[in-house]
This record gives C-alpha cells, structure tokens and sequence, in this order.
C-alpha cells in the first residue's frame, strides 16, 4: 500500500511541478505544446517499442480479452450518446465528442508510463493491445454516430477517422513493436541503444506537459455535464470493466496473469486523453467543454486513481479473478 501511494504521489507530484512552473510564469502554453510533442512523437514511440520487445507477445493475443474491454468501451459510449441526446439535448456532431469524452482515456501520457511504473514491462504487452484496438474502436464510433445513418458521406467519415489513427505514433509504435516482438527481429545494438536513452524521457515530459496545461486552460462552465463525464470516465467504466472480466470468465482469460486484469481496470479509470481536444476540433463539437472535460477529469483522478490502484492490487482482487 505505501508503496502504491507513493508511486501515486510521485506520478502527480511531476504535473504539480509543471503546474507550477506555468504558474510563476517559467513555462507557458508554448512550451506546453512543444513538450507534448517532443514525449508524443519522439520518446513515448521509444519506450513503447522497447517494453514490447522485452517482453515477448507471440501466442498472447487474446481476443477474449480485448473484446471484453471493448464490450465496455460501447457500453459507456452509447450510453453517454443517449443521455447527450436525449436528456443534455446536444446538437449534432456533440452528442458523439460528449461520448467520446466519457470512453476515451489518456493512454498515452498517463496509461502507459503509470502501467511501467507499477508493474514494470510486464504490462506493456495487454496495455498495447488495449491501446491499438480501443483508439481504433472508439474513433471509429465517433465517425459512425457523428453521422445521419442516411447520410452518404458517413463511410468517407470512417475512412478519415481510420487515416487519422494510421498517423497516431503512439499506435504506429505499438503495431512496430507488435510485429518485431511476434517475428523475433532484432534491432541490433545501437538503435536499441538510442530506444532506451529516448525512452527515459517519455514519461517526466509527458506529465509535465500535462501539469502545464492545466493550468493553461479555463474550466468551462457546464457543471453538470462535466460531472456526468467525469463520473462515467472515472469510475462507471472501471466498475463495468471488472464486471465484464469477473462475471464472464473463460478459459482463455483464465490462464492470462493478474497483471492484464489489473492494466485493463487502470486503463479504464484514467481521465480524458488530451487528444480527445484535437478530434473535437476536427467535428468543430464541443471545443470548450472538451477542454475543460480534460482538466476536471485529469484534477478528480489525482484522488480516484490511488483508489483504483490500491483496489487492483490488493488480495480481493486477485480472489476475484
């Protein structure tokens, strides 16, 4: 347990520091944007593709597991969708980014280096296949319901939305590491070299970027709404999350480690990824509240994920699956 709360707090003790380096004016929103980049692009790639590598995947792909997270995943959507549509009454495109709010986490700069952190690299095995087809999934639902199921443009829609997760790098890199890793290539010395010495800079970068941002940003103020999402985001989603594997188990799952039960449920309670802001700009939908959705997510989940973390790690848990 102290050792959780402390991997915690230290988590959130780097997007403290860059909180407050943007607060007495040492970084700005630039510099935000330039460090997001350089752990989005650059050095988060690095340190996917050098976990995978380290830990052999070939014959763990279990589709049982990824269509229970992804069971999920709908479940949380649609819902959301309905209660955006026809209880908020949103307009248009807004019900689909309002329930893209509610699905989506930030796998990237939180998911995966909280994942390393915890169980070392052991997890980047079930965090990537997550991660590969529940971005995919979930833009492609925004695609399909950001649409008239008559309108003619919805499948070119879709292919946008698939052309979009095609530049992602942080999918690129998985799928590169997924294939090395399942072929049994070597990089060789030198470029597995300059991996590592990228990777270790992922994960500080990435959360000060994020703490920078949040202070950068106005909270938006639609109370209700933002409540709804943060609710369904941060603690609906890993409740459904363990019931799916819980309550329907199988022999595939079974024979699966505790450690990708335990990354499925810390995947599902993270706060909105910050990438949700771009796809909001892309349907010009609910800009603002999306912004302010990332903030109040990123600011609750300081308190709700130590509790998820100490859920997953503790004896019951384990009883349970």
């Amino acid at each position: 347990m102290v050792e959780i709360i402390g991997i915690t707090l230290s988590f959130f003790a780097i997007i403290g520091l860059g909180a407050f380096t943007k607060y007495i004016g040492l970084f700005d929103e630039k510099s935000s944007k330039i460090l997001s980049n350089f752990a989005f692009y650059i050095a988060l790639p690095p340190m996917i593709i050098t976990s995978i590598l380290a830990n052999p995947i070939k014959g763990f792909i279990n589709f049982d597991y990824i269509v229970r997270f992804e069971i999920a995943t709908l479940i949380v959507f649609l819902l959301s969708y309905m209660v955006a549509k026809f209880i908020i009454r949103l307009q248009k495109n807004e019900n689909s980014i309002f329930a893209l709010n509610a699905t989506y986490s930030n796998y990237g700069y939180i998911g995966i280096p909280l994942v390393i952190l915890l169980f070392g690299q052991k997890a980047i095995v079930p965090a990537s296949l997550i991660l590969v087809f529940d971005i995919a999934f979930v833009l492609s639902l925004v695609a399909i319901f950001s649409n008239n199921f008559k309108n003619t443009l919805l499948w070119s829609k879709l292919i946008i939305a698939l052309k979009s997760i095609s530049k992602n790098p942080v999918i690129i890199s998985c799928l590169i590491g997924l294939l090395l890793s399942f072929f049994e290539l070597n990089l060789g010395k030198i470029p597995k070299s300059i991996l590592n010495i990228l990777s270790g800079a992922a994960v500080p970068s990435a959360l000060f970027a994020i703490g920078i941002i949040i202070v950068s940003k106005n909270i938006e103020k639609a109370y209700s709404e933002l409540m709804f999402i943060s609710f369904v985001k941060l603690i609906i989603h890993p409740l459904l999350v363990i019931s799916l594997f819980f309550f329907w188990s199988t022999d595939e799952l079974k024979v699966l480690d505790i450690i990708w039960f335990q990354v499925a449920t810390i995947f599902s309670c993270l706060p909105v990824a910050a990438t949700v802001f771009p796809v909001s700009q892309h349907y010009r939908a609910y800009i603002l509240k999306t912004s302010s959705a990332i903030i109040i997510t990123t600011l609750i989940s300081i308190v709700t994920i130590p509790i998820v973390l100490l859920l997953v790690t503790n004896k019951i848990f384990y009883n349970l699956l």
